[in-house]
């Protein structure tokens, strides 16, 4: 059994905090799932069942097209009767007439990527197996779309209904994937060598060697560092509350390309926390999964921290819906971000709003928010090949669906991709897109 009862009530209040926030909502599950907000407004849905998730998955169900609630973007709405409405009011009694809860819990709850054992070179669920891939709609956060439809419905059919919009956010994240370009001396001779003789330019590398120099006299005018603290600028500049998610291994791990320990790692840190921004957990490549990895991992950054750290986001977004959402929640994390796909920018969840994780194996929400990523930097150039122009349209069009839907446009921008061959980028996409704000 998929769509339990569990399954039924978690998806329902999920929707519920996205049509009508602040209210006070209950979930009444029976023959007739039903939502009941601020004790007079009654909300019935189509019972779901089984027994089309193979078909929906399959990417052969039969859906309609409607406009959104602003009638700005097309949607897909499943199981509607012909010739029937989307909603119905009726003694005062609202009806959901299509199949809003089925493909909704399966994007949520990420259920399903457990309908294809199917994973890419790092063991990644990936885009092309997707119901937002198999029904084109990673451009539209469906779940967020269905809701606001509802709130729409119910408003006109009860017109002294009064709802408090929720205020939309943009979220810069960023990946310290490395902290230092020049770690040490072999590293800086051999990217100085690879400037000259792999990228064929005296020019970079005499200015890399110019760089090295520097760093050597402060560790912040290494250009990773630096890069670390133009975010940071950044983000005081426009007002942002920007998340730094640092990797937190040693040298002698796997992957481990600086020391989560070391003196500069540490004063880096601390510069950031004396700056007010959140510092998070970038869970290592195979802690995703191992508990007593991921433990270690996070205390190691609360020792640098010198305070509790609650947000995560994976190496690579790697993630296992069985098993990741609960090494999180067992190690004390309440908010992850890494939930967006590698190849596609959009939404994965077919949301932008937070919401909590859900726990398939043990049919429970869990504790831990999802905050999902819509946008990063190296889907655009590396995995989309998008030109810069197109990247620009496409995360502003992203942001105006988040506003208009009054979510949260999370976006990662890597400290590594602001100079060299990607300064263009940062200026043109990221720095650009900050402005257009």
């Amino acid at each position: 059994m998929v769509l339990t009862n569990n399954a039924i009530e978690y998806t329902i209040k999920c929707i519920a905090d996205i049509a009508f926030p602040q209210k006070e909502c209950r979930v009444e599950i029976s023959d007739v799932p039903t939502l009941v907000v601020d004790s007079g407004i009654v909300v019935k849905f189509n019972a779901p069942d089984d027994s089309n998730i193979e078909l929906l998955y399959s990417g052969k169900a039969l859906y309609s097209n409607v406009k959104s609630y602003d009638g700005k973007v097309t949607l897909k709405v499943f199981s509607l009767a012909e010739n029937a409405p989307f909603f119905s009011c009726e003694d005062k009694i609202v009806r959901v007439n299509f199949n809003m809860l089925t493909i909704s819990f399966l994007l949520l709850s990420r259920y399903e990527e457990t309908m294809t054992e199917r994973r890419d070179k790092y063991g990644r669920f990936c885009y092309s197996d997707s119901l937002c891939s198999k029904y084109e709609l990673v451009d539209v956060p469906i779940v967020d779309e269905y809701a606001m439809l509802l709130r729409k419905f119910v408003q006109e059919s009860f017109p002294n209904f009064v709802i408090a919009k929720r205020e939309p956010k943009f979220i810069p994240t960023h990946d310290i994937d490395f902290l230092f370009r020049f770690p040490n001396f072999p590293k800086a001779v051999k990217t100085i060598a690879g400037d000259l003789f792999k990228r064929k330019s005296l020019r970079l590398s005499c200015k890399s060697l110019a760089e090295y120099m520097k760093s050597l006299r402060d560790f912040r005018r290494d250009p990773y560092v630096w890069a670390v603290y133009d975010l940071l600028k950044v983000s005081i500049d426009n007002k942002l509350n920007s998340i730094f998610y640092f990797k937190s291994l040693q040298s002698k791990d796997f992957d481990s390309t600086y020391n989560i320990l070391s003196p500069k790692s540490c004063a880096c840190i601390k510069d950031l926390q004396l700056h007010g921004v959140t510092v998070g957990l970038h869970g290592g490549y195979d802690s995703f999964d191992d508990k007593i990895m991921f433990a270690t991992e996070k205390g190691r950054l609360e020792t640098v921290c010198g305070c509790e750290v609650s947000a995560v986001r994976q190496h690579f977004l790697r993630f296992d819906v069985r098993k990741t959402p609960q090494v999180w929640q067992e190690c004390g994390i309440r908010s992850d971000s890494t939930l967006g796909f590698p190849e596609h920018e959009g939404f994965r969840c077919g949301t932008c709003h937070p919401y909590p994780l859900y726990d398939i194996e043990n049919d429970c929400a869990l504790e831990v928010v999802e905050h999902p990523l819509v946008a990063m930097d190296t889907t655009l150039f590396q995995y989309r090949e998008l030109t810069k122009e197109e990247a620009f349209a496409s995360i502003c069009r992203l942001y105006e669906r988040c506003k208009a839907v009054e979510g949260d446009f999370v976006m990662l921008w890597h400290n590594t991709t602001m100079f060299g061959e990607f300064k263009s980028w940062y200026e043109n996409v990221y720095l650009k897109f900050l402005n257009s704000l």
